[in-house]
């Protein structure tokens, strides 16, 4: 549980992160948020939401279903990790860089929160190694999904190592990070998806066919990148080339397919379950949609990829509601929390169909500000991502809160009536 709890928080930080980010992109509401502070926010929001809570809801899966029990010491090194991120983004430490993968902060409690958190992410991987092999020829689809990602979760950080011997040491601030996360970052977005799948298979609940085959291209193409860092300059024609081909092929074969399969299987239900499995899969795949498009360095990139977090978040939030009843932390899921995560998908849909159609026109990625505002249209998208954004961030923050008072209350209530049992 405890892997579960630093879920929780590390996505109560970075929606509120994101609310920040948010602010300073929004028309008339950009005027309020101090620009400076701009790049803070959003590294604060992508760290602490989208690879420290989706680790660790990753790991706490791991430790449901490879039946281990959790070690203290691997996830304090995590949690330590978390902190130390999360207070120099908050207290705007050092310079703070938007490159992609794992955005920067140069300041060295920033660079020790990533190591520690990651050396916890690695400790806890090398623990399950043995039933992650075990798992790829013998297990289940859910088994073989999550091996795999034990497997490359204990590639990413040996690849990161490898990544900063090789790196070009002369290349300026930006560059330098750019290139030292380009082929780790792919890595991580491997584990990303054996997290999507493992979510729409544990939302199914019944038996889905094993597409052994598949699966074997989410791991033979992380140590393809993996190997080609010794020999391939990252952002070089070869590397970008291989990065494409990796996403392309061996994330989208295996995830498409079993959307398809789980979407066409889903069709007749339309139980909480299936209706959140038809929702996740259906936004991942217009995110696919728009990966397999093309798209340049313009506010795309980001609509694409906010399409896949929103995907997975969308599956948490179902899943995390259900395991609060399993945990007994409630006795049932009320009807109107039942509609958060649909609240949370909506709100996600308008933020990047505003982001997508503003990146038609050129509108540029990463910049706080209105300024590059040129017509009405662009105005129009920007101010719907304001909306979406707004929306999605009342549905996590809400998802957030009901799971916090979920899990504080009955914790209260059980001290309550230990006292009592005592008087």
């Amino acid at each position: 549980m405890l892997w579960f709890y630093l879920f929780i928080l590390s996505i109560g930080v970075g929606g509120f992160f994101a609310l920040l980010v948010a602010i300073a992109r929004t028309p008339v509401l950009a005027n309020l948020f101090p620009e400076k502070y701009f790049y803070h926010g959003l590294v604060g929001h992508v760290d602490s939401a989208l690879i420290v809570g989706l680790y660790a809801f990753l790991i706490f899966l791991w430790h449901r279903i490879f039946k281990k029990e959790e070690k203290i010491y691997e996830v304090s090194l995590s949690f330590l990790g978390f902190l130390l991120i999360f207070f120099s983004a908050l207290t705007g430490q050092g310079k703070a860089l938007w490159n992609n993968y794992v955005p920067t902060i140069i300041h060295p409690v920033f660079f020790m929160g990533l190591v520690l958190f990651f050396s916890g992410v690695f400790v806890t991987a090398l623990r399950f190694l043995s039933k992650a092999i075990r798992s790829l020829y013998l297990g289940n689809a859910l088994e073989s999904i999550l091996g795999i990602s034990v497997i490359n979760s204990i590639l990413l950080p040996v690849s990161l190592l490898v990544s900063y011997a090789v790196v070009d040491k002369s290349l300026k601030e930006y560059g330098f990070f750019e290139n030292l996360f380009w082929f780790p970052g792919h890595i991580h977005q491997f584990v990303n998806a054996c997290l999507l799948i493992a979510i729409w298979i544990l939302l199914y609940k019944e038996k889905v066919f094993n597409l052994r085959f598949l699966n074997y291209l989410l791991v033979v193409f992380p140590i393809t990148l993996f190997l080609a860092q010794f020999y391939v300059e990252p952002k070089s024609e070869l590397g970008l080339d291989l990065t494409k081909m990796a996403y392309a092929v061996g994330i989208g074969l295996p995830t498409i397919a079993y959307g398809v399969m789980l979407l066409v299987n889903s069709l007749k239900v339309w139980d909480f379950e299936r209706s959140v499995i038809k929702l996740s899969i259906l936004i991942y795949f217009f995110g696919a949609f728009m990966g397999y498009m093309g798209v340049g360095m313009d506010l795309r990139v980001p609509a694409h990829y906010h399409t896949v977090i929103a995907s997975i978040l969308v599956g948490i939030m179902a899943l995390t509601l259900l395991l609060l009843k399993e945990f007994g932390f409630i006795n049932d899921v009320p009807r109107l929390i039942k509609f958060i995560p649909f609240f949370y998908g909506f709100g996600m849909l308008l933020f990047v169909s505003g982001l997508f159609w503003a990146g038609l026109f050129g509108t540029p990625r990463k910049m706080p500000g209105t300024d590059y505002i040129t017509n009405a249209k662009v105005y129009l998208f920007m101010a719907i991502m304001g909306l979406g954004s707004i929306l999605s961030v009342i549905g996590g923050a809400s998802f957030v809160l009901y799971v916090l008072k979920s899990i504080l209350w009955r914790k209260k209530d059980e001290k309550t009536r230990g006292r009592t049992k005592e008087a």
